[in-house]
């Protein structure tokens, strides 16, 4: 239950950060979406809380509106405590509003936009406060990452990213991602070794020059794999140029440790920094839907987490 609460937490979020971008721009079809997501985040946190505190099932959550409001404002355990929904008012408005859009395609008037920003932000983080224990504005989809050290990737880059450090925050988002691909890679059938194709040909008396061919030949093979897989995973093909377009070069060493190249030209600025952060979340949360388990490698783990 409580891992089903974090997802709708999560999901609230997420419909109010889209409600919050559609808000700021002035075209009728994004004002009425921004209204739609507002009333959605603030419908998934009352459903929420009904969850959490056993008020209802998941099979019963199918009521009006304000049904919902009275029975969390009724339940005796709130009462005692004196704990009220916020903003009950706002709240009627905005479902009113809510209705006009959905059955009359009632455009929002451009001024009250300001308004449905900041209640439902006023609303959310009270009620994440008071009813889950949790601060609305620390709330990410980070939280969904299994793996722990990838995690504690992501959360530095976006705190890096945050305090305006682009080049840092870059270098640890792409760092995860490497890592976690290495783990997605693992899934393809083990080929021929390069280590003992190699090696044989030392006592063969081929030439060095064939023998790098060799060595580079099964390189470019490997990275064909590793390519192929991450492609088979669900990597969008642009969004894999866009990655490579907006991160550093990193290069996992033998013994765990990054080497990361930040001086080819590219600028790591909010914007780019801000996209690679968002596809690599998104990427680690599909992998694991597709049952991939990524993760840093576990011969890696150690170096990878005193990096840090």
């Amino acid at each position: 239950m409580e891992d089903v609460i974090q997802k709708r937490v999560l999901l609230a979020k997420e419909f109010h950060l889209n409600g919050i971008e559609s808000s700021r721009k002035n075209d009728p079809p994004n004002k009425m979406m921004a209204v739609h997501n507002f009333h959605i985040s603030i419908e998934i946190a009352v459903k929420s809380i009904l969850l959490k505190y056993e008020i209802r099932n998941e099979k019963t959550l199918n009521i009006d509106f304000e049904s919902m409001l009275n029975e969390v404002d009724q339940f005796q355990k709130f009462k005692d405590r004196g704990l009220k929904l916020p903003y009950r008012q706002e709240i009627r408005n905005l479902n009113l509003m809510r209705n006009m859009v959905q059955h009359h395609v009632i455009e929002p008037d451009e001024s009250s936009m300001v308004d449905w920003r900041l209640f439902s932000y006023r609303f959310l983080k009270r009620v994440f406060n008071s009813y889950f224990e949790i601060d609305f504005d620390q709330v990410s989809r980070i939280s969904f990452i299994d793996d722990d050290g990838l995690r504690k990737y992501l959360e530095k880059a976006q705190k890096d990213l945050e305090e305006g450090h682009y080049d840092s925050a870059s270098c640890l988002a792409a760092g995860a991602f490497e890592y976690a691909s290495l783990s997605v890679s693992s899934f393809i059938p083990d080929s021929s070794s390069e280590f003992f194709i190699t090696s044989s040909l030392g006592h063969s008396g081929v030439s060095r020059d064939l023998q790098d061919a060799f060595q580079k030949t099964l390189k470019r093979v490997d990275e064909s794999e590793h390519f192929s897989a991450l492609l088979a995973s669900g990597v969008n093909l642009s969004d894999y140029k866009k990655y490579k377009d907006s991160s550093p070069f990193v290069h996992i060493l033998a013994d765990g440790n990054q080497h990361y190249d930040t001086y080819s030209g590219k600028v790591f600025d909010l914007e780019s920094t801000a996209w690679l952060q968002k596809f690599v979340i998104a990427t680690f949360i599909k992998w694991q839907q597709l049952g991939l388990n990524p993760k840093i490698p576990d011969h890696l783990l150690e170096p990878a987490i005193q990096s840090l």
